[in-house]
């Protein structure tokens, strides 16, 4: 039943206003690069419709959680926001309660049976129509909402980005890859890639309202243009084409599937000096055993291969990795296998995880989780102490090396962070007035993680 505070759905901008006061809204984001830029994506047109955003749920008119289902920790803490935000909703009856992301997908039934106060659950896929689910809610008692809208998605769809000179754009949605860990096939559904020319078009405004930088996004980012009909990958292609937009000085793009890393893409990374010297390759394992189980379409001497020649064609690239420990049947020398991988690349960083089971996944179903909790831990431990000589190695040549960094954000008073064109963090003194450009920072000290300087 519709508040009786609440004017008709007939009249115009039913949801802005109350009171001659502007409706507030707050969305918590879990998960990564691509949740991320979905809040954007709502946010923008939520305030073209007259909302405010506002960092008090309790204040809040309307309260969306924009979930991750990649670790059961991630799914653990969306029910436990949820939990918290149907307090508030119990105090303000008015409030509108909805649940969005990847793990809305994997547990909408459960959501809506284990919560009441929870008002409607949409899909990833859907997020360019949450102006209507939102009025849908006002008639219609509690629903889920997984209608497929990315047709609607575009460059004229407004966005609130949350950086003033770095853009995300999502340039191809889902993943048809089914490795046995992962649920994201199952959530975010298959590959879908966005039309060529409407992502030239949307870097263009971005260009136009002073954006210097630009991520490229995807679950599989380096399969984009597949599906255009010729099979071929044209990451490389849509990478040449922003760089000529003026105004725009980089040009990243996260997360790579090994096997659609083209010598094509190596090469335009390498020439084009528009491009971040900079590859995420998630390899997860280094045992061709465990990779077979895991359904990852290439062999630990096919990745070892792939790092070579980028390596060899970009002599100042950064390549970074993520790696699960502990996946089912994993022994001492399938982790000895990834340990010795990760000492031959030798990445920049590494994202490590301790294998836990995803319920919906085929890992999930047919194999057990045989590794005792504390091996894995001690297994990421020696991987972690291992990657954190590395680190300090490469960084050494840094010390005494004036770099092109562009400033990002604080860490504290009078210190900010900034990232060279190959992914490097570097800490340093200076002003907010710096922000998004670029300055020369001279290296004085390094360690395991950032470099450390001062401008020059």
């Amino acid at each position: 039943m519709k508040p009786t505070n609440w004017p008709s759905l007939k009249m115009a901008n039913i949801f802005i206003k109350r009171d001659g006061e502007s409706m507030k809204y707050h969305i918590k984001t879990f998960g990564c690069q691509m949740n991320v830029n979905e809040t954007e994506i709502m946010s923008g047109i939520l305030e073209k419709e007259g909302w405010q955003w506002t960092e008090n749920p309790s204040e809040s008119d309307f309260i969306i959680i924009n979930t991750c289902s990649v670790r059961e920790k991630a799914e653990n803490k969306m029910y436990s926001a949820i939990g918290n935000y149907a307090k508030i909703k119990k105090r303000n009856k008015n409030l509108k309660l909805a649940v969005c992301g990847c793990s809305a997908e994997k547990e909408k039934e459960k959501i809506l049976s284990r919560f009441n106060e929870v008002d409607f659950v949409f899909g990833t896929r859907n997020i360019v129509d949450i102006s209507n689910l939102y009025k849908k809610s006002l008639v219609e008692k509690r629903f889920i909402d997984f209608t497929d809208k990315l047709e609607l998605m575009s460059y004229q769809t407004t966005k609130k980005p949350f950086s003033k000179h770095h853009a995300w754009i999502t340039i191809i949605h889902g993943c048809n890859k089914y490795c046995t860990y992962c649920i994201v096939p199952y959530t975010r559904g298959l590959e879908k890639s966005r039309n060529f020319d409407d992502l030239i078009k949307e870097a263009e405004i971005y260009a136009k309202k002073g954006f210097k930088e630009i991520t490229l996004l995807g679950q599989n980012v380096d399969s984009y243009g597949k599906d255009f009909g010729d099979g071929k990958p044209k990451l490389d292609k849509l990478i040449e084409n922003i760089s000529k937009i003026e105004g725009i000085e980089r040009i990243w793009f996260t997360t790579s599937y090994p096997t659609d890393i083209t010598d094509e893409l190596i090469e335009t990374v390498a020439k084009n000096e528009k491009a971040a010297k900079f590859f995420h390759l998630p390899v997860q394992s280094g045992s061709n055993k465990i990779l077979k189980e895991m359904n990852r379409k290439y062999t630990r001497e096919y990745f070892l291969d792939l790092v070579k020649k980028i390596k060899e064609k970009i002599p100042d690239v950064t390549i970074t990795t993520d790696l699960i420990l502990g996946f089912p049947s994993e022994t001492d020398l399938d982790f000895e296998d990834t340990l010795d991988l990760v000492k031959k690349c030798r990445f920049e960083k590494i994202n490590v995880a301790e294998y836990s089971p995803r319920e919906g996944t085929i890992a999930y179903k047919y194999k057990r989780d045989d590794i005792p909790k504390e091996m894995k831990n001690k297994r990421l431990q020696k991987i972690l102490d291992t990657q954190k000589e590395i680190n300090r190695e490469e960084n050494e040549k840094y010390l005494n090396k004036i770099l092109e960094v562009v400033q990002e954000s604080k860490v504290k008073s009078g210190e900010y962070l900034g990232r060279t064109s190959n992914n490097k963090v570097v800490i340093f003194p200076a002003e907010e007035k710096n922000l998004g450009k670029k300055v020369n920072i001279e290296i004085h000290r390094i360690s395991a993680g950032p470099l450390y300087g001062i401008i020059v």
